[in-house]
């Protein structure tokens, strides 16, 4: 076992987050600079009221956009960080059992959490509640469908799984068991979504991205989930259908977090990659 000090973990857990969010900071510094300079001619020096409203709806008009871009370059980044300490491992997945078939499990799972998450939400008072929640659903689903796809839907699930599953997570993995492992990384992801609505989505979807890159031994496992999900929740928000009860709200909910934990446990059966150890006393320990 790593004989790292503690502050050493720590710093090695947080760095992957403080990246992505140096990024975005920088990014909607810069965007928010070069607005600021390019409608300054049209609002005079009394009206700064009216300018400092423009600009902040500017900022939300592409605050998608922008963390699109931060989750780009931060995937750029991650990528380099994440093959470095893939070099380091002590040990291999062995994955010959997982048949092709069985990676397109994986989109249904993350179709039906996601549509259990977004109704059960719903149908509680947790969203009225959390005025950080309506803000922030407001910012994520903006700007132009098609940036919408690439960014929700591709680019920022790829740039969180190298995150929280590819670092943090396997870090976490050379520290203690997998269940701890699995816990701590899901509690990051849901701190990151900064309010307790998608806190709690992003706790539970978290618990599963891990438990399923854990089970698949590949960082494309949890990728699919979670692209398949954000694409889902996106559908979602495009369609806007509304129930005519809460009762359907849950029933349906419900029903579909009963075909997700279904799929799940015949993943669970016949999915299984194996860490082959590169020394006995590693696999020991294990």
């Amino acid at each position: 076992m790593t004989q790292e000090s503690w502050f050493r973990r720590i710093w090695r857990l947080i760095t992957p987050e403080l990246i992505y969010l140096a990024l975005c900071y920088l990014i909607d510094i810069a965007a928010a600079g070069y607005w600021a300079f390019s409608m300054a001619g049209d609002y005079s020096q009394s009206n700064m009221d009216a300018f400092v409203a423009a600009l902040s709806d500017k900022l939300i008009k592409y605050a998608m956009v922008l963390q699109s871009a931060a989750a780009f370059f931060s995937i750029l980044i991650l990528l380099r960080m994440y093959f470095k300490d893939y070099k380091k491992r002590r040990f291999v997945f062995d994955r010959k059992g997982t048949a092709p078939g069985w990676w397109l499990i994986l989109i249904p799972i993350g179709v039906f959490v996601s549509l259990a998450g977004n109704l059960l939400i719903n149908v509680s008072d947790l969203a009225a509640m959390s005025e950080g929640f309506e803000q922030s659903q407001q910012m994520l689903f903006s700007g132009p469908l098609a940036a919408q796809i690439i960014g929700i839907g591709v680019i920022i699930p790829i740039c969180e799984e190298l995150i929280y599953r590819g670092l943090i997570f396997m870090r976490l993995r050379q520290y203690c068991n997998v269940n701890l492992a699995i816990g701590i990384s899901a509690l990051l992801f849901a701190a990151f979504h900064g309010n307790i609505v998608q806190g709690i989505y992003a706790f539970v979807t978290g618990i599963l991205f891990a438990y399923v890159y854990e089970k698949y031994g590949s960082l494309k496992a949890p990728m699919i989930v979670h692209i398949s999900a954000n694409l889902m929740s996106l559908g979602l928000a495009c369609l806007n259908y509304t129930f005519e009860s809460r009762m359907k709200v849950l029933a349906v909910g419900v029903i579909a977090a009963v075909i997700c934990l279904a799929f799940v446990w015949v993943m669970d059966r016949h999915v299984s990659a194996k860490r082959i150890y590169l020394n006995q006393a590693e696999a020991s320990e294990a």
